[in-house]
Parts: C-alpha cells; structure tokens; sequence
C-alpha cells in the first residue's frame, strides 16, 4: 500500500508542475515551450466554445494573465494518461474585459508522448 500512495504521490506532484509550469510559460508569454506542451491534436473548451490548438494559443497571446493561485489538485492515472482537476484564480482579461479573479474550476488531460507530457485536453471553466 506504501508503494502505491508514493506513486499516486509522485503523479500528483507531476501534474501540479505541469499545470504551474504552463500557466508561468503563459505569464512569461514563452509561446515556442508553451506550443511544445501541447499536443497538435490539443483541444479547448471554455464558455466561448471549443477550439483547437492554432485557435487557443492565438486566445493565450491576447489574454495578458496576472498573478495565479491554485488549489485542490486531483488526479487520475489511466495508462499513460494523467486526468487532472484544479481550481485557478487569476487576473484575466478575455476581449478586453476582466473576468472573475474569483476561482474557477479546470480540468486537463495530459498524455506522455515519447516520455514528455503533452496536453491533449484541456477545459476552462471560468464563466462570464
């Protein structure tokens, strides 16, 4: 049993890294290693709809995110699949408007290609 909680441990620390070290790619607008995290078949959806990875990288470019805070990470491991949820505060601006910096729940799915994690999934949940 000590071996598989170290293990669910061990992704759960993974996942939160990923998802923190996207968000700083982000605010660092490091768009050449955020577009390596990301799959080519990536897909997004949030209140505005879905849209693939050209779509949403162009939608990170114009969103100018403030400081971030996160909370309550959970995670699933099918396979070579990591299914995370997690709550994200942030100042964002979407079209010129600030939307809630209140926090909003978020769900990613990353798959390990060639032994990098890579989104394929990912869903903002924000509303507004």
């Amino acid at each position: 049993m000590t071996g598989e909680m170290t293990h669910q441990r061990a992704i759960e620390l993974e996942a939160e890294k990923l998802e923190r070290l996207s968000v700083q790619l982000i605010q660092d607008k490091n768009w050449q290693a955020l577009d390596q995290m990301l799959a080519p078949e990536c897909q997004f959806v949030s209140s505005q709809g879905a849209c693939d990875k050209a779509s949403a990288m162009r939608l990170m470019k114009e969103m100018n995110l403030g400081p971030v805070k996160f909370k309550d990470f959970k995670v699933t491991e099918a396979e070579d699949t990591l299914i995370v949820s997690f709550w994200i505060a942030a100042l964002e601006y979407r079209d010129g408007k600030e939307l809630s910096p209140d926090y909003s729940p978020r769900l990613s799915v990353w798959k390990k290609i060639a032994s990098q994690w890579q989104c394929i999934a990912y869903a903002d949940l924000i509303s507004g």
